[in-house]
This record gives structure tokens, C-alpha cells and sequence, in this order.
């Protein structure tokens, strides 16, 4: 998780409407570090659009809070890709590659949605010619939370955010 990367809730969310009701879209301002008695490790504060600020889990307590909404640059577009759940050719935004099933990419709205084998790695690609960026998503139950250099993990129990390396 980096500052400035947007977020929405979670799976493991228990925070009521502090992001003012579900869907909406908040900024991470800060990351939590080890000693701190304000921001503790494996935390993040959130600045969400409605005006809300305050601390969630990114595996602080083993749950995690966030998910990592499309941080793709504005226009980016996949032009030789088509999703392989609603068959949109071009996928605009983020891409999503399974790497389990061979040659199985998922539009962001797709994987948001798990719209796909939940326990199945998968990969980020920013733009049709990022490297692919890999994190720990949660699990069934869970929400959000990346861990470096770990594959994209999803399940019915866990869906985390996954980190940038």
C-alpha cells in the first residue's frame, strides 16, 4: 500500500459509514509504521472524499479493512486484451491476469465483482506495458492488505488489497 493510491471498503469492514456508505472512494495519506502509537504498523489512514480521516487495518489484527480501487492512469487502455468474463475488447483501466488459467484476463469491474475461481492468483497490469504488479488480496471474510512480493490471492472468505512492490 502507498500514499496516494484510492481505496473503498472492504470485506473485513466493520466501520459503519465512516466512508460515508459503501462504493464511495477514499485516498490513502498515510502508512502506518512500527512504534507509532497513532498509526501502528499494518495500518494506513484514509482521507475519504466525503471528508472522513481516520485509521483501518491492512493486516493489523489479521483483517484487513480496504480494497484497492483502479489506480490507472486516466486513458489507459489494453488494446489487444478482452475480458474473458463480459468480453469487452480493450480493457481500459486496470487488467487483471489469472495465473492459474492460461491466457484468462479480467476487466477491474470483473475482478471486483470475483467474477472468477476466487482462490486463483492473479496479476495487475497497469498499462499495456507495466511489468505486472503482484500482492496478498484478503481472503473470504477478509478485505484488503498487500504484502510485497507476494502473488494477488482472492477467496470467498478474503478479498485484500494487495501491496505494490
Amino acid at each position: 500500500m502507498q500514499v496516494g493510491m484510492r481505496v473503498v471498503r472492504g470485506v473485513d469492514w466493520k466501520w459503519g459509514n465512516q466512508d460515508s456508505g459503501e462504493g464511495n472512494i477514499g485516498t490513502v495519506v498515510e502508512i502506518g509504521r512500527q512504534g507509532s502509537p497513532t498509526t501502528p504498523d499494518k495500518t494506513v489512514v484514509v482521507q475519504w472524499d466525503q471528508g472522513t480521516r481516520t485509521n483501518y487495518r491492512t493486516g493489523f489484527q489479521g483483517a484487513y479493512d480496504l480494497l484497492l480501487y483502479d489506480n490507472a492512469q486516466i486513458g489507459v487502455r489494453h488494446p489487444n486484451i478482452i475480458c474473458d468474463c463480459c468480453k469487452k475488447h480493450g480493457i481500459r483501466g486496470m487488467r487483471w491476469k489469472c495465473k492459474i488459467c492460461f491466457d484468462y484476463d479480467l476487466c477491474m469491474l470483473c475482478y471486483m465483482n470475483n467474477k472468477h475461481d476466487l482462490a486463483h492468483a492473479f496479476e495487475r497490469y497497469e498499462t499495456a506495458h507495466s511489468r505486472p504488479r503482484t500482492g496478498l488480496l484478503s481472503t473470504p471474510g477478509t478485505d484488503s492488505g498487500l504484502i510485497l512480493g507476494r502473488p494477488v490471492l482472492r477467496s470467498v472468505l478474503v478479498h485484500r488489497v494487495c501491496e505494490i512492490p
